[in-house]
């Protein structure tokens, strides 16, 4: 059945050309949008809860690629494969469409290079443009967001025509459009939309210019929000030429995302090579040459390296390494399976350094042993591909054992280049683990569900720094740093191991933001560590309060205010939210009860507060320094009630503000 073209036909007007050729365009790309429409669905789960009725939760959009298959981005089936244990995994037109796809989880096929290189691309660490002695962290789309989900029950519509990348080419300024759900921060109900752009530029996924059969990257221009996730980009001709997958976003007031205007699309035959029984070999033989760019990016080993033991020895009082305090610079290889190990004897009186870096940027550890004993003598296992470890000066003659080993599942042989050093210290300085580490926590999720958590530090000009997450139970965390309320390095990409970097270009106030999904489980643990790679090594700034003293002070305010009253009031709703501009909670009162409503923010900022009822604000807190706390005269019928939480401070953003519901039945 066909239909309605309302977002089609906009997108035909904005073409702009001759009358004639406008007229052909326009003619065109409706026909295409019309042959398409019937094979693009919605997809998400349909769960129930409480007893209540069922209700679909959308997650992305998803086509036909083929005869009972789906093409979606693999972060999507990542979502799919997280939620299918909570409900039934579905595919729909509508979203009041009663005829809907069952979809198998089991068979959901991610594309084999999605994990790997997107892990890659999280420790990418390349020359800075504006200092040549600094370094710096590059943001990059995910590699290989393609999916493809098989139909358990139901029959498709028609698959889609994908264009042959040897035959069909997009030029620049070439219209598309893409056809999906984009529902975030929009109006109503997810609805099938036709929404118009232009192909901007085609790269390979490493943002370099690229021959068309390297080129994975479309880019391109348009609005695309949450939801268009998976949507196919179609040409004129209705050949479907790449999956939307990513847009350059900023935060909105409400902590929601809104887009700039560009975004970014997967080509389209990197899904259908997962309909082939050979799809695991067929990007083998891509990795060599994908692994070649990547390097080409980075600082060269070599170099980075140096760069490294010079820092080291700067603070230890040794300005220059001459060839005399170079032991050895050599490559090795390292296997999946199979350490490379170089061994040293470390003579009385010399600090040593041994240095490593994988050529394509595959994390790779490493760690000292005495030869005679095994026992360990320093160990580095940073998610990084340059490990570096430092000891020294010693007593007496040790031989020792160095030995570098994958951390991850390796593309295939890796190149290393290991330096080791040795000089006799002016100054003796704490081993590099130590004095590099400034900052290490074990964050423990409080409650179930998502959270935004932020750790304060006094940083100076000149520090280049790296922070790192890691969550134990492989959520999806993502990593914010601002500096001085702006955000400066972000790592939202789809994975448990993000990480950020940033070189301060002048004293600053840090700020880390821990995001924790909504499927978070209570007790969920993340590792999370600041390394100073060069630089000063930034402070922690103390007095921002812990969650159980917060809680303590919010229940010596009520205290108080029963006490007053003489009456004694029950807590019964509590929770921790963060602030960006605004926050508003609705509770349930009972009748017959005072409801009393207090937020207090970690570090001491001026929260208001204001109540609200049918959506009148009956009470407002907004005197500078008084505490966010408020009550409400008790009502004969239950009611609603609004809190909404106010930051006084412009474009801040509090995290981690507990806020606490608290009743009493006055007598």
């Amino acid at each position: 059945m066909r239909r309605r073209l309302v977002a089609a036909f906009s997108f035909l007007l904005t073409l702009s050309a001759t009358p004639a050729r406008a007229q052909s365009s326009a003619a065109e790309f409706e026909r295409a949008i019309a042959g398409a429409l019937d094979s693009v669905y919605m997809l998400g789960v349909a769960r129930r809860g409480g007893g209540g009725p069922e209700v679909f939760q959308l997650v992305g959009t998803g086509w036909v690629i083929a005869e009972g298959k789906l093409a979606t981005n693999a972060h999507v089936a990542e979502s799919l494969l997280e939620t299918s244990m909570e409900g039934r995994l579905v595919a729909k037109r509508s979203w009041s469409d009663r005829d809907e796809l069952a979809l198998s989880a089991s068979s959901i096929r991610i594309h084999p290079a999605y994990g790997p290189w997107n892990a890659r691309l999280k420790r990418v660490v390349v020359r800075n443009e504006n200092d040549p002695n600094a370094a710096r962290s590059m943001s990059f789309i995910p590699i290989a967001d393609v999916a493809i989900v098989e139909v358990e029950a139901g029959e498709t519509a028609a698959p889609l025509t994908l264009a042959d990348p040897a035959q069909v080419e997009p030029v620049l300024s070439e219209a598309v459009v893409y056809l999906g759900f984009p529902h975030e921060n929009i109006s109503g109900f997810p609805t099938l939309h036709a929404v118009p752009g232009h192909v901007t530029a085609k790269t390979d996924f490493f943002f370099q210019r690229a021959p068309w059969r390297d080129s994975y990257l479309i880019h391109y221009c348009g609005p695309v929000v949450g939801g268009a996730s998976g949507s196919p980009m179609l040409n004129r001709a209705g050949q479907v030429i790449g999956l939307i997958s990513a847009a350059e976003n900023n935060l909105s007031i409400n902590g929601e995302r809104t887009s700039f205007g560009f975004a970014y699309g997967q080509r389209a035959d990197l899904a259908l090579e997962l309909l082939r029984d050979d799809f695991e070999s067929v990007q083998s033989q891509r990795n060599s040459t994908w692994s070649q760019r990547l390097s080409n990016l980075l600082i060269p080993p070599d170099e980075l390296l140096e760069q490294l033991a010079l820092q080291q020895a700067a603070t230890d009082g040794v300005m220059q390494l001459a060839s005399a305090n170079t032991v050895t610079r050599k490559q090795v290889t390292v296997k999946q399976s199979e350490s490379a190990k170089l061994q040293v004897t470390l003579e009385p009186g010399l600090r040593y350094g041994f240095l490593a870096a994988a050529h394509d940027g595959s994390d790779v550890d490493a760690q000292l042993l005495v030869r005679e004993s095994g026992e360990s003598v320093a160990v580095d296992v940073q998610v990084d591909y340059f490990p570096c470890l430092w000891v020294g000066p010693v007593d007496q003659r040790v031989a020792v054992t160095f030995e570098i080993v994958a951390s991850e599942r390796l593309l295939g042989d890796t190149l290393c280049s290991v330096h080791v050093y040795k000089y006799e210290p002016q100054q003796v300085a704490p081993p590099a683990e130590s004095s590099a580490l400034f900052f290490e926590h074990a964050y423990e999720h409080p409650a179930a569900g998502g959270a935004i958590t932020s750790w304060r530090f006094q940083a100076q000009a000149g520090a280049n720094l790296m922070f790192s997450g890691e969550s134990a139970e492989q959520l999806d965390i993502d990593l914010v740093l601002l500096a001085d309320g702006a955000i400066v390095a972000s790592d939202e990409t789809p994975d448990s191991v993000p990480m950020v970097m940033y070189t301060t270009e002048s004293d600053c106030t840090l700020e880390l933001r821990l995001r924790v999904p909504d499927g978070a489980a209570q007790g969920a643990s993340v590792q999370l560590k600041g390394l100073v790679l060069s630089g000063p090594a930034p402070t922690r700034i103390a007095g921002v309060r812990g969650r159980d003293e917060l809680f303590g002070m919010l229940d010596s305010l009520l205290n108080e205010v029963w006490k007053n009253a003489g009456v004694e009031g029950q807590t019964v709703a509590q929770d921790i939210a963060a602030v960006d501009g605004t926050l508003e909670v609705v509770f349930d009162v009972p009748a017959d009860t005072v409801p009393v409503f207090v937020a207090l923010a970690p570090d001491g900022e001026d929260l208001d507060l204001e109540l609200i009822v049918d959506g009148q604000v009956i009470a407002r807190v907004d005197e500078d320094g008084a505490p966010a706390l408020a009550a409400l005269e008790p009502a004969a019928s239950a009611r609603k009630v609004t809190m909404r939480l106010i930051e006084h401070v412009e474009n801040a953003r509090l995290t981690g503000v507990p806020y606490r519901f608290s009743t009493v039945r006055p007598n």
